[in-house]
């Protein structure tokens, strides 16, 4: 007679055939794969929610600017000074807009404090995201009664006509441009997996590229003067 090998469980009088043995096996692998596919759940959720939070998290900008240009001393003989400027166009042909602050180009670049954008010319946070940056779609915002508007940067000649505009940007496929923004009070906005950007009460810098607006700044950001078709 062929014998039966088995198992006793503690505390139990049931035995395992050895013909049990490979389900028993499956069952409890069955499990553990359950169990590391969930921690590893887990630990992306977390992964992504530390990416999230760090894309968010505004940096250390306090509305001084201080911006040296690539080639920027090739333009000494052309631009003496810079013009801050909000709702600013050459639509005209005339570089047109309202006054925020203003220093002088030397040395292949400029620095100056950015003052508040008065209370009357700041637009409701909707309408920003959506005629400014050009964001469509729904919007999980904490304060939609935040009000903002940005800032243009106009190299000057010694005339006062205006030469080209300055950008904070990178270069390459995926390029990255920087908004100044200045914001009436704190505000968070959210927008499915490419819109993400915590705004405090005064200067704020925005980046945004063809995929996403953040508030994290990628590598590479330079200044650089920009042609404009006049």
């Amino acid at each position: 007679m062929e014998s039966i090998n088995y198992m006793q469980r503690a505390g139990a009088n049931e035995v395992i055939t050895k013909s049990q043995r490979p389900s028993l096996i499956r069952g409890i692998e069955a499990v553990m794969a359950v169990i590391m596919l969930l921690a590893f759940l887990f630990i992306l959720h977390g992964c992504k929610e530390d990416d999230d939070m760090d894309n968010q998290k505004p940096d250390s900008f306090n509305g001084t600017i201080t911006a040296k240009v690539e080639n920027g001393a090739s333009y000494d003989n052309q631009i003496s000074a810079v013009w801050a400027l909000f709702d600013s166009s050459t639509s005209t042909g005339q570089l047109t807009g309202r006054s925020l602050a203003s220093g002088e180009y030397s040395n292949g670049g400029f620095t100056f404090n950015m003052p508040e954008i008065p209370a009357q010319f700041l637009m409701n946070v909707q309408t920003f995201f959506a005629a400014v940056l050009n964001v469509s779609g729904e919007l999980e915002i904490s304060n939609p009664d935040a009000r903002m508007h940005y800032a243009d940067f106009w190299g000057i000649d010694d005339s006062n006509n205006y030469v080209d505009y300055f950008t904070y940007t990178n270069t390459g496929s995926k390029r990255t441009t920087c908004l100044f923004v200045y914001a009436d009070s704190d505000v968070t906005v959210k927008g499915g997996t490419n819109i993400n950007v915590m705004i405090v009460q005064g200067w704020n810098r925005i980046y945004r590229s063809s995929e996403k607006v953040v508030s994290k700044a990628p590598g590479g950001m330079k200044w650089y003067l920009r042609s404009v078709v006049k």
